[in-house]
């Protein structure tokens, strides 16, 4: 695979998955007129003279697309590692966000997974998989916000998937917690009425 042939199909594959990031099985179909072991050396070539960047195994980013410093890129990584399995985010990243921790998570993904638990170092951050054997009807509550490409568990999942999973609770501010689910709890209240 040339220079041009391979950022013109990076250009249609862009234009289908709105990321600028593409696994080993994307490639695959991208360039199946192409021996495998042909197209895993070319991409390791053009990894190598930085026309693509190897984000982690099986995973490149085209640094010329327009999605390449995206916000999302740690919940587009989730989205191609765990294709077959359902995640969302949750515990430190969502209590961070709405301040209950005082840890700020910046470049960290906390997910919840039906897959397998596992931690992925890449390029731009890190990625924490963790296991949850919840029922499916259970996990599909959770909405994807505006902006995001995966779903976000509200406060209350999220400190319950912290304790499940037997992480630190110290860090939680308790008096914030409370405060957060008591307005919650509040505003569902006056929906309701």
């Amino acid at each position: 695979m040339k220079y041009l042939e391979l950022l013109n199909r990076l250009k249609q594959l862009e234009l289908q998955t709105q990321t600028a990031l593409f696994s080993y099985s994307q490639a695959k179909v991208l360039f199946a007129d192409e021996n495998e072991k042909t197209m895993y050396t070319a991409l390791c070539r053009h990894a190598k003279n930085g026309v693509i960047k190897r984000v982690c195994k099986g995973v490149w980013l085209n640094p010329l697309s327009r999605f390449a410093n995206n916000d999302t890129r740690l919940e587009e990584l989730a989205l191609l590692l765990r294709p077959d399995h359902y995640s969302y985010v949750s515990m430190e990243t969502v209590l961070s966000q709405a301040s209950i921790i005082s840890q700020q998570m910046f470049g960290y993904l906390t997910v919840m997974t039906t897959g397998s638990s596992k931690t992925i170092k890449a390029t731009f951050g890190t990625l924490e998989f963790t296991h949850t054997k919840r029922d499916l009807i259970e996990l599909s509550r959770h909405c994807v916000p505006e902006g995001h490409k995966l779903p976000w568990a509200n406060i209350d999942t999220a400190y319950r998937d912290l304790k499940r999973s037997g992480r630190n609770v110290n860090m939680v501010d308790m008096d914030m917690l409370k405060r957060s689910l008591d307005a919650i709890f509040t505003s569902n209240k006056g929906k309701a009425e």
